[in-house]
């Protein structure tokens, strides 16, 4: 049996794992970065679900974990797919516990009862919602629209309803500091599903863009460790890339993030040849679906950086 200390110590582990996926010193904010991630603690602060809507490679999952960071308590992740159910949201059946009560009061009597019960395993979702902490349903709308369902009353009621007989509780009632952010990609993505209106109507939605260019690049050179001035050039070079071979759908910063982190670990951080970053976009890109070659990277790499 959990004691309270067991508990505690739990929540604090919680936290220090969060701590150290959010990494604070790798997250770069600039103004833009900035006003979303306010605005989203703030409605979070409120009780209010927050979701970031958005194309692949933009930086939802990123600024939800900023957010749940911001929001001060440990935090829970799952990852929305088309297996999930109902009860991956309420909880299942977790085995058996069998208990034996030996009566020997009459010495010469020995009397033995047993009694199985059916144990029940809590949800990740149940146990974020008792304990309080912030969860984070990462591509929610790669699951059913029908276990989805599942978190209408959560949403708005603040209970999850449940009625399986082995579970011990018909509903659990949402601690007062439990938050919950989610992420989606655009409906028209593979494997995505449309959110119900329903549970739109239930959360606030921000439609995240792609960041600026001078965002992009201070991310990378956050992340990387590169020179300012390298991971523009890198940003530019791979946005110059992408609009002359009409790849509209891929993700510019993180192809800009790849070469970057491949590069840094290539010698100087400041200064690197031309020819090996030539060589590196190249590979990276083409083997992300670009169609270009070194010649069109070059050219790319040699005009001039934007502001």
């Amino acid at each position: 049996m959990q004691t309270e200390n067991d508990i505690d110590q739990a929540a604090l582990a919680d936290a220090s794992r969060a701590r150290r996926a959010i990494d604070p010193g790798r997250y770069f904010e600039s103004t833009e970065i900035k006003s979303i991630v306010n605005r989203a603690v703030e409605y979070a602060a409120a009780g209010v679900c927050v979701h970031f809507k958005g194309t692949a490679g933009v930086g939802k999952t990123s600024l939800a974990m900023r957010v749940a960071e911001l929001v001060g308590r440990p935090v829970s992740f799952m990852v929305g797919n088309e297996c999930l159910t109902a009860q991956d949201f309420i909880g299942r059946e977790g085995g058996f516990t069998t208990s034996s009560l030996v009566d020997q009061y009459v010495h010469s009597v020995r009397r033995t009862e047993q009694k199985t019960t059916q144990d029940w395993s809590t949800s990740l979702l149940g146990d974020a919602m008792e304990t309080g902490k912030t969860l984070i349903y990462d591509e929610f709308t790669r699951a059913s629209p029908q276990a989805n369902a599942t978190l209408l009353s959560v949403l708005e009621e603040r209970l999850l309803i449940s009625t399986h007989p082995s579970n011990p509780r018909a509903y659990l009632r949402a601690h007062p500091d439990f938050r919950i952010i989610l992420t989606s990609n655009p409906h028209d993505y593979v494997g995505v599903n449309a959110a119900p209106d329903a549970l739109l109507d239930r959360v606030v939605t921000f439609p995240i863009q792609e960041p600026s260019l001078a965002t992009m690049g201070g991310i990378v050179s956050q992340r990387t460790g590169l020179d300012e001035a390298l991971a523009a050039k890198i940003v530019h070079l791979v946005c110059q890339i992408r609009d002359a071979t009409d790849a509209g759908c891929m993700s510019v910063l993180r192809s800009a993030l790849l070469i970057a982190r491949i590069t840094a670990n290539s010698g100087d951080r400041k200064q690197i040849a031309s020819t090996r970053l030539i060589d590196i976009a190249t590979t990276v890109l083409t083997g992300r679906g670009f169609r270009t070659n070194s010649k069109q990277v070059s050219s790319a790499l040699l005009t001039k950086t934007a502001a």
